[in-house]
């Protein structure tokens, strides 16, 4: 098992596919030139390199549908630019057609992100190659181009079968470390320990955003895989790491009604003590999952029936006036997280038990996985102007085609390529990803530039030509493992393989480091002032995210507020709780990158923070009622409770609803908001207010009972309602606290 090599320990998802990488190309390129030659085996590792960027750690039966493409468009590249190479009119509108054509495919979303790039990559790996003399020639080398980027998809086949269960380990395990660091950043915050500056609403949501996207990628691992023992234990391992995900974000709600006195604050810290030994029991669980650590010792020393003895000691030892109404409460938030202790303590059970047939099936579990494939119907919503990616893709054709230009008249033309890359890899879909790249790329230039002088030194000195091939391949694999990780690192690996490529064809030639310095500077400058044209700026995406919320939140709603589901019924609910995360994801990335944006069109900041607040406060509430109708349903009303669930509902997406649009969460089927309604209408009116008032979260139900939590229900749903209210309100006021945008920029 790989996970058993020492130095494996240590390297984590994207070190060990950046290494296969440069395997990968290191075979093709041995391969072809014993073969065929030196200049075929440059030919065919262009076409690996090219081949090589989709291909990121992902299930085996993902990855030919990946690559398959990338090495179709090498090779068309590679013939186009071979055959019209003669004419500068022609390569430049090829490189505009090129540009335009790659940046369209983000139609598909991010996993279309490495294939957007491949179309530009092949254009600069043909334009360095040397112009063919004739059309069968440049067909030749096309055909080369695509031998070696095929060769290259059977390998990345080969290594996805035989990393699959590594991927799926480290994958889990950087799902639950997330979970660790969530759980002692909540830990903190309940203390009052957190900065000022990192207490605020987007702090803590920054915190979600992170754990969300790695239970993503926990997900297309192991939902995807071949049933067996070992995937079954991990599939639990999952849904056990996303049960607690909403206990914790709904660990938030009800704090704040402790108050601030000397009793507040110890029930506070005690609260806060007891997560972190959580958070240690689940990293000892990561270690375990990830390098065969020994599992944490959850019986005796720290079963559940302990951690919780030890919390309720904590409490009651709190001096609190007698018959304080907030004990209630505590009691409340002291059950709360004796739910995370379970959820726990399953997980680690779960490991030590004999395999067990899972709840889910397969294709249940499919639906969960981030979507796949090409279809060509995802391109239609962006054939306008309106659409950022079709925006995006008129800018990116227009700043190619330009710096293509550019780098004919400058007076070091020998590599005009070399502007046209810096050009792509900095100029991106937004202005803070932008600026992000265009600083990277110039430090990370820098940096390349010295290695490359020291390697050249190194080999003048009789070091041999060996050490610049290791180090190429090194830098290929280096690339491609930090390209989404730390781009400067990244940045420093492509100098390399750019300026080191040379120095292997012609041993003792002097590298181009001033040209590729000034190529980079002058492209990262030029890619920064194409973002504003045909500018993509945040607000022009608000309606479609706002809307998207909505419905996204109204149909978890739905699921959620069912007195009996049934197991497709349960289903629909994972499925809604994944879909609205992704939706309040999206507006949280909208938030962040809008602050960099000019004033004049920026996202005003507290009414954004305001629609994520409720957003995920609503989130909690209803993962906090999910939790309560699941858990505790013995114990609520069973005469009562269903009739208010329903009549809640309704009221609930009646707030939600988007004027001019049907409500949300509304089916396409039969079920509507209005069996809803008319449920509502068939209750009691004594009923009907009693839900229907809002309730204040300063006023606690001090008849709550420890038997009936019929109050707790209700109560719960008049927040939902109310929080409801507050996001649509906070949503039109984000909509009208926008200025008008200039007609310029339309």
């Amino acid at each position: 098992m790989l996970r058993q090599l020492p130095l494996a320990r240590h390297l984590t998802a994207a070190h060990i596919n950046g290494i296969g990488v440069a395997l990968g190309v290191a075979t093709v390129q041995a391969l072809f030139s014993l073969l065929l030659g030196l200049p075929v085996g440059l030919a065919a590792a262009g076409g690996a390199v090219c081949a090589s960027l989709p291909d990121v750690p992902n299930p085996p039966q993902r990855v030919l549908m990946r690559v398959l493409p990338a090495a179709l468009v090498a090779a068309l590249v590679s013939l186009s630019v071979g055959l019209l190479r003669a004419s500068p009119l022609a390569m430049t509108l090829l490189i505009a057609l090129i540009a335009f054509a790659s940046l369209l495919s983000m139609a598909w979303g991010a996993r279309a992100g490495p294939l957007s790039f491949t179309g530009v990559l092949a254009l600069v790996f043909a334009m360095a190659w040397e112009a063919p003399a004739t059309p069968l020639d440049a067909l030749i080398h096309a055909a080369w181009v695509a031998a070696g980027a095929l060769s290259y998809a059977v390998w990345a086949r080969f290594m996805a079968v035989l990393l699959r269960r590594r991927y799926r380990e480290l994958a889990v395990a950087a799902a639950m470390r997330a979970a660790v660091r969530r759980l002692r950043s909540r830990a903190e915050r309940i203390r009052g320990d957190v900065p000022l500056a990192e207490a605020g609403i987007r702090a803590s949501i920054a915190d979600d955003v992170l754990l969300a996207e790695a239970l993503q990628a926990a997900r297309d691992q192991v939902f995807a895989a071949q049933p067996s023992a070992h995937s079954r234990r991990q599939i639990d391992l999952v849904l056990g790491l996303i049960e607690l995900r909403d206990l914790l974000l709904a660990s938030r709600l009800d704090l704040h009604l402790l108050g601030d006195d000397a009793a507040a604050l110890a029930w506070r810290h005690a609260l806060a003590d007891t997560l972190l030994p959580l958070a240690a029991a689940l990293e000892e669980l990561a270690a375990h999952v990830d390098r065969g650590a020994p599992l944490p010792e959850v019986s005796p020393q720290q079963s559940p029936a302990l951690w919780r003895a030890d919390l309720a000691a904590r409490l009651a030892s709190v001096q609190a006036p007698a018959g304080d109404a907030r004990l209630h409460l505590v009691d409340a938030l002291q059950s709360r997280i004796g739910h995370m202790f379970d959820d726990i303590a399953a997980m680690v059970a779960r490991c030590r038990q004999p395999d067990r047939a899972s709840a889910w099936t397969r294709e249940q579990l499919q639906l969960f996985v981030s979507p796949e494939g090409w279809p060509l119907a995802a391109l239609k919503p962006h054939l306008s102007l309106q659409s950022s990616v079709m925006r995006h893709a008129l800018r990116g054709g227009l700043a190619l085609s330009l710096a293509y230009a550019l780098g004919l008249m400058l007076p070091w033309a020998a590599h005009p390529h070399w502007l046209v890359l810096s050009v792509s890899v900095v100029l991106r879909g937004n202005l803070e990803q932008t600026l992000s790249r265009r600083n990277d790329r110039i430090i990370g230039t820098v940096i390349g530039c010295l290695l490359v002088l020291a390697l050249a030194q190194a080999t003048r000195l009789g070091a041999g030509h060996g050490i610049l091939a290791l180090s190429f391949l090194v830098a290929v694999g280096v690339a491609h493992a930090y390209v989404n990780q730390r781009y400067r690192v990244a940045a420093t690996a492509a100098t390399l393989m750019a300026l080191l490529q040379p120095l292997l064809l012609a041993a003792g030639t002097q590298p181009a480091v001033g040209e590729r310095l000034a190529d980079t500077v002058i492209g990262a400058l030029l890619a920064w002032a194409f973002c504003f044209v045909l500018p993509s700026w945040e607000r022009r995406s608000l309606q479609r995210l706002n809307g998207q919320l909505r419905l996204a939140l109204g149909r978890h709603a739905r699921n959620v507020l069912q007195w009996a589901p049934t197991q497709a019924q349960q289903l629909a609910q994972r499925l809604s709780r994944q879909q609205a995360y992704t939706a309040l994801a999206a507006l949280a990335a909208a938030a962040q990158r809008t602050r960099v944006e000019p004033r004049s069109v920026r996202l005003p900041e507290p009414e954004i923070e305001a629609v994520l607040s409720h957003g995920y406060r609503l989130m909690a509430l209803l993962g906090a009622l999910q939790q309560l109708l699941s858990r505790r349903r013995e114990r609520l009303d069973p005469t009562q409770s269903p009739a208010a669930l329903q009549l809640s509902l309704a009221a609930l997406l009646q707030a939600l609803q988007q004027p001019g649009l049907p409500a949300p969460g509304s089916s396409t089927n039969a079920e509507s908001l209005a069996g809803a309604s008319d449920l509502a209408a068939a209750e009691s009116s004594a009923a009907a207010e009693r839900l229907s008032t809002p309730l204040e979260d300063e006023v606690w139900p001090e008849h709550l009972s420890q038997q009936d939590l019929s109050p707790w229900l209700l109560r719960r749903l008049g927040l939902c309602q109310r929080e409801a209210a507050l996001l649509s309100e906070a949503m039109q006021r984000l909509q009208t606290a926008m200025p008008p945008e200039p007609a310029r920029q339309r």
